[in-house]
C-alpha cells in the first residue's frame, strides 16, 4: 500500500479519485492538502494556486492544465509525471467521448517499483465521464494501477501491457 497525498481545493476531484481507487481495489492513504515536509510515494497536485512547502514525494503527478503558473515556485524533489489534455504531458488522452470513454496515451516510459519499464502505449477506456475532473482521476488512478502493478481489472478488462523487466 503506498501513500497518496493529493493537493488541490478541488473535492469533486478528490471524491473522483477516490471512488476510482477504491471501485478497483487500488488501496492507498490518503492524504489532502497539507503543507510542510511529509514523506509519500505520490504527490498528486491536480491544481495549483498558491505557493507550497517543500514536497517529499517520490513521484510527482503534476496537472499542466490547470498550474496556474506557479511552476517557477515549486520545490519537488523525485520523478515528475505531467498530465492533461495538451500533447506534450507523459499522461495524455485522445478520441475523448464523454459517452463512451477515451484513448489512455502513456507518451513516456515510467519505471514500475524502481525494476520494470512501462512502455509508452495507448489503452482504450470504456468508461462514462461525468466532468472532466473525471477524466484527470481516471487518468491518475489508471498510471498508478500500472506503476505499483495493480491493474484496474474494472477499467481494463482484457488488456495487455508493454512492461519490459
Amino acid at each position: 500500500m503506498g501513500f497518496v497525498k493529493i493537493i488541490d481545493s478541488n473535492d469533486n476531484f478528490k471524491s473522483h479519485l477516490i471512488n476510482l481507487l477504491d471501485l478497483n481495489n487500488l488501496q492507498y492513504n490518503v492524504s489532502e492538502n497539507k503543507d510542510g515536509v511529509e514523506k509519500a510515494k505520490y504527490i498528486i497536485m491536480n491544481s495549483i494556486n498558491k505557493k507550497h512547502d517543500i514536497l517529499d514525494g517520490r513521484y510527482y503527478f503534476i496537472n499542466m492544465d490547470l498550474i496556474d503558473g506557479l511552476g517557477d515556485d515549486l520545490n519537488l524533489q523525485g520523478y515528475i509525471i505531467t498530465y492533461g489534455l495538451g500533447s506534450k504531458n507523459t499522461v495524455t488522452i485522445s478520441s475523448l467521448d464523454y459517452n463512451s470513454g477515451f484513448v489512455y496515451c502513456l507518451q513516456r516510459d515510467i519505471v514500475q517499483n524502481g525494476q520494470n519499464i512501462i512502455e509508452s502505449q495507448e489503452i482504450p477506456i470504456n468508461m462514462v465521464l461525468r466532468d472532466i475532473d473525471e477524466l484527470y482521476a481516471a487518468m491518475i488512478a489508471i498510471t498508478l494501477g500500472l506503476m505499483d502493478n495493480r491493474y484496474m481489472h474494472i477499467l481494463l478488462k482484457n488488456k495487455a501491457f508493454k512492461i519490459f523487466s
